[in-house]
């Protein structure tokens, strides 16, 4: 029966002792001990694969981690720790085995993680799609709030770098939602406002980004209204308004100069105008198109 499960051991029924489980133990400690981490990994895996039962299975487990980090095979020993912590959560190893795939994932996301390649003899970082995977899982594994929303900010800010906003935008806000009272949500929230803020020069919703980003701004203010940035927050809210403002001036401008549909523009222009209190410039701009384009749209209903 040792060798026929692959999840947590049955309770009850793990080996009160088992003298060959323990001397293949030895025999690793032995060569780690002397330096010989791949040598390790032979009566390591032994133990994993054939004394799951045994009391020192979780041990060999986080062994053979540690001999694949030693050796920078950096894959494997992920893979050994997340073993570790989904077949053996009562073990001592646990938090241990979840600390070293958190340090392992952040000096990946942050560039210091190097690994060889393995068609040349030079070294490159570790590839983004197993660092969003890591941390990923590691968000998802963690067993308490702070080592979560620590691997949530890491998640969050390496996919910024990878130029990858909209997957960002949506881990902070996640963030926010998941771990409210973390000490990384009040930056997390203002990440959301600023990468909706952004995302208004590209694509064809700039009216709903900043729409978003100024809800976004508000939010944080309400969500943590003693918090430095608060008013800087409340100040962004009112640009992003102003912003609108514009972007409707020159929806109307559009309509007005480039598609020739006055009613449109007239609509556009109207309505910038009964903003002039927040936007004062483009009410004034507003003004005078809204008299062109009643114009154009008087000579054009008269040639019908």
């Amino acid at each position: 029966m040792c060798g026929s499960f692959d999840d947590i051991p049955p309770v009850g029924q793990v080996k009160a002792v088992d003298p060959v489980a323990d001397a293949l133990l030895a025999e690793a400690k032995v060569h780690q001990a002397e330096g010989r981490m791949a040598k390790s990994r032979k009566p390591l895996k032994e133990i994993t694969q054939y004394h799951k039962l045994a009391p020192n299975a979780a041990e060999a487990r986080y062994l053979l981690g540690r001999s694949y980090e030693a050796t920078q095979d950096y894959r494997d020993a992920f893979k050994e720790y997340g073993k570790l912590i989904d077949r053996y959560p009562q073990s001592p190893l646990y938090a241990d085995a979840l600390n070293h795939q958190l340090a392992m994932a952040m000096d990946a996301a942050t560039g210091k993680m190097e690994v060889p390649v393995l068609w040349g003899a030079w070294s490159t970082t570790m590839e983004s799609g197993v660092v969003v995977k890591w941390l990923r899982e590691i968000v998802e594994k963690a067993p308490y709030n702070d080592m979560a929303a620590t691997a949530s900010s890491i998640l969050a800010k390496y996919l910024v770098d990878m130029e990858r906003p909209e997957e960002a935008r949506l881990e902070y806000a996640r963030l926010v939602e998941k771990y409210p009272d973390s000490r990384y949500a009040p930056e997390a929230q203002l990440m959301v406002a600023q990468l909706w803020a952004d995302s208004h020069t590209r694509g064809d919703n700039n009216l709903v980004n900043l729409s978003n980003a100024r809800e976004a701004y508000e939010e944080f203010t309400l969500r943590f209204p003693k918090h430095a940035e608060a008013k800087k927050a409340l100040s962004e809210a009112s640009n992003m308004e102003r912003l609108m403002i514009q972007q409707q001036l020159e929806v109307g401008r559009y309509y007005l100069e480039r598609s020739k549909e006055y009613t449109s523009a007239i609509f556009c222009f109207e309505d910038v105008i009964r903003q002039k209190s927040t936007n004062p410039e483009a009410a004034k701009e507003a003004e005078a198109l809204l008299a062109k384009a009643k114009s154009a749209a008087a000579t054009t209903q008269s040639q019908l």
